[in-house]
């Protein structure tokens, strides 16, 4: 390493670092109350009594929770990797940014300044990391041995995943999906081969890091082939400055120019952009919009809705009777209630005549393509939690066909409340079918009991949905 490249980089690291100081002072003398202040430190000591004696009454559960920890550690390595691979999709990991980039035309190297950037970063993560497990031994009954060990292994995987993360940062979507898919597989299969030969968990995190480690003396010599520093930089550059405190107070973000997210390429695609001979064209490009300006909501609501499906049933396996009707009711009202906000949230869609059925049509299409992770979910959480079986893959196709004809039929009922047409809405069916479908986890054949709704309204389009004389 070049010694007076160190000195550059560690100057303009505290330049840096001091107009951000600057900047988050004069933000927190507005913002800052004395009384609050001292209100907060009073509260938060007794907190912490509080919870140090609560604590002490549970120490052997918190041991049984040690030993099962550490029965799992495995689990930390690969959850890592996978974190890693994620983060590659909006962050390169090391904020290469354009003061970096300038000092590269000096006689400093990029390859130099990036090896002082993981210094720095490795050295952080190292205080913060040990830290975090000295500050939890001590205050939890916890030992200290569990804790370090702990913040020992995270700490080498997460060294061995820098330089993954750097490279898959500048490599398509398309291939970071892959890495995703590719890594999970593994993990599947190696705990798949330890139960079935009686091996011990750990080798799994052996095997992993002996895998990353041969990764990364691969990599380091090809640190700096085929990235795509104008994107390095340009999010960076948004990252470094996008000061939380000063955003919420002026409610301005500092963003990059660009969204290099999967969702934000899919919308500036080529098809995105194509011109459209059709209507319905028209009516898909509009959608397109409308759910790039709703995005942080819908991957929200679209979380919760996983994270129901396939945590919960984990922790009691008859939850999932409940989670699964749960999830997918929710999921349907939402969707109804982003499509008739379209029409709210724009005044001109409320005086210009609009084609219903198209409108219907094009979002239901959207909506019926959301309820497939939905599904996958439910799919692998039943796997995992009894056996693949034929009951499981009819329990899956009952929900997706339930799910789509209630998602129709709330869009129709939503635009004829919005066109203000008299309708009475027969909700009694709606939960009718909902509790079918959680019946019908417990027990399959109670799945027949859809049938009634359809038996009730001989028309599918007019379920729910009766005019009033």
């Amino acid at each position: 390493m070049n010694l007076s490249t160190w000195e550059v980089y560690r100057w303009v690291r505290g330049q840096r670092i001091k107009k951000k100081f600057d900047l988050y002072k004069q933000g927190f003398r507005l913002v800052f109350d004395w009384t609050v202040f001292i209100y907060m430190v009073v509260f938060g000591m007794v907190f912490l009594i509080m919870l140090a004696d609560w604590l002490t009454h549970f120490l052997p559960v918190i041991a049984s929770w040690e030993m099962r920890v550490e029965q799992w550690l495995w689990i930390l390595p690969s959850a890592l990797l996978v974190k890693a691979v994620l983060q590659s999709f909006t962050h390169s990991g090391l904020t290469f940014t354009s003061s970096e980039l300038k000092l590269s035309m000096l006689p400093h190297t990029r390859k130099d300044m990036l090896w002082h950037m993981a210094l720095v970063y490795g050295f952080w993560q190292l205080l913060a990391v040990f830290g975090l497990a000295a500050i939890i031994g001590i205050m939890t009954p916890f030992t200290n041995s569990f804790t370090f060990r702990m913040a020992a292994v995270y700490f080498l995987f997460f060294t061995l995943t820098i330089v993954v993360q750097w490279k898959l940062y500048s490599v398509s979507k398309w291939k970071k999906l892959l890495w995703v898919v590719f890594i999970l597989a593994f993990v599947a299969g190696m705990r798949g081969m330890t139960e079935s030969f009686q091996w011990d968990k750990a080798w799994i995190g052996l095997c992993l890091g002996l895998i990353l480690l041969a990764v990364n003396v691969y990599l380091l010599p090809r640190l700096l082939h085929g990235v795509n520093w104008g994107r390095v930089v340009e999010v960076n550059d948004a990252r470094v400055w996008n000061i939380r405190l000063i955003s919420q107070m002026t409610s301005v973000n500092i963003r990059p120019p660009k969204r290099y997210g999967i969702v934000q390429t899919y919308f500036r695609s080529r098809s995105a952009k194509q011109r459209f001979t059709t209507i319905y064209q028209l009516y898909h490009r509009m959608w397109r919009r409308y759910f790039l300006q709703n995005f942080g909501y819908i991957w929200k609501t679209m979380g919760i809705c996983l994270l129901v499906i396939g945590l919960f049933p984990h922790q009691a396996s008859w939850l999932i009777y409940f989670a699964c009707p749960i999830a997918l009711f929710v999921y349907v009202e939402i969707s109804g209630s982003l499509f008739i906000n379209h029409f709210t949230e724009h005044p001109l869609l409320s005086v210009v005549p609009i084609e219903e059925k198209g409108w219907q049509e094009s979002y239901f299409r959207w909506g019926a393509w959301g309820l497939v992770p939905l599904l996958f979910v439910f799919f692998i959480t039943g796997w995992s939690i009894k056996e693949i079986s034929l009951f499981l893959i009819i329990q899956t196709g009952c929900m997706a066909v339930w799910g789509l004809i209630d998602l129709k039929q709330i869009l129709l009922i939503r635009t004829q409340i919005y066109l203000r047409k008299r309708t009475r809405q027969q909700n009694w069916l709606r939960l009718f079918g909902y509790l079918v479908i959680g019946a019908g986890i417990y027990f399959p054949p109670a799945l027949l009991g859809l049938l009634v709704p359809f038996y009730v309204n001989r028309q599918i389009h007019l379920l729910f949905l009766r005019p009033k004389v």
